[in-house]
C-alpha cells in the first residue's frame, strides 16, 4: 500500500512539472507584439542557451510560453531553465538571447511596466525589448533599444495561456 501511495505521489509530481506550472507569483503567458497579436516572442530554433530572441507566428505551444509577473521580474521560458538575457553589449540593436537563469544576473532583471514595455532593470538604464525595424514577420530579431514612450516597437502584450502544450 505504501509503495502504491509513493508511486501515485511521484506520478503527480512529474505531471505537475510536465505541465509547466509557473513559479509562485508568476503567470504563464505568450508575449505578443503590439503591431499584430498573431506574432509572439520565441527563442530561435534550436532552443538552447545563447539562442536569439525572434518574432514568430503564434501557435501557443510551449516554446512560445513564458513565466512572467508584472513589475520587477525575470522572464523565463516555460518548462525550461532559460531566461531572457540582455547580454553585456547593451547598446541600441544588441540582440536579446535566452541563457541559463541566474537570479543574481543583472542582464536578466526586467520590469514589465504599466505601458506594456519590457525594460532592462539596471540603474539609470532605460533599455527596452525592441522589435527590430518594426518588421512583423517570422524570424524578425528582437533587440535592446533605448525606450521611447508610445513606440509600438517597444510594446509587448503578456497574454495569459490556459494550458501548456
Amino acid at each position: 500500500m505504501l509503495g502504491i501511495s509513493l508511486l501515485t505521489l511521484a506520478v503527480a509530481a512529474t505531471t505537475s512539472l510536465a505541465q509547466g506550472i509557473a513559479p509562485a507569483g508568476y503567470r504563464t503567458v505568450v508575449i505578443t507584439t503590439a503591431w499584430n497579436d498573431k506574432y509572439v516572442l520565441q527563442p530561435a530554433a534550436p532552443v538552447k542557451t545563447g539562442s536569439s530572441l525572434v518574432l514568430m507566428s503564434r501557435t501557443d505551444k510551449i516554446d512560445q510560453q513564458w513565466y512572467l509577473k508584472d513589475g520587477n521580474t525575470k522572464i523565463q521560458l516555460a518548462n525550461s531553465t532559460l531566461c531572457l538575457d540582455a547580454g553585456t553589449a547593451r547598446s541600441n540593436g544588441s540582440p536579446l538571447t535566452v541563457t541559463t537563469c541566474a537570479d543574481a544576473q543583472a542582464s536578466q532583471k526586467w520590469v514589465y511596466n504599466s505601458d506594456s514595455q519590457i525594460v532592462l532593470d539596471t540603474t539609470g538604464s532605460k533599455l527596452c525589448a525592441d522589435l527590430y525595424m518594426g518588421t512583423v514577420r517570422d524570424n524578425t530579431r528582437v533587440v535592446i533599444w533605448q525606450c521611447i514612450s508610445g513606440d509600438k516597437n517597444h510594446i509587448w502584450k503578456a497574454v495569459n495561456v490556459s494550458s501548456v502544450f
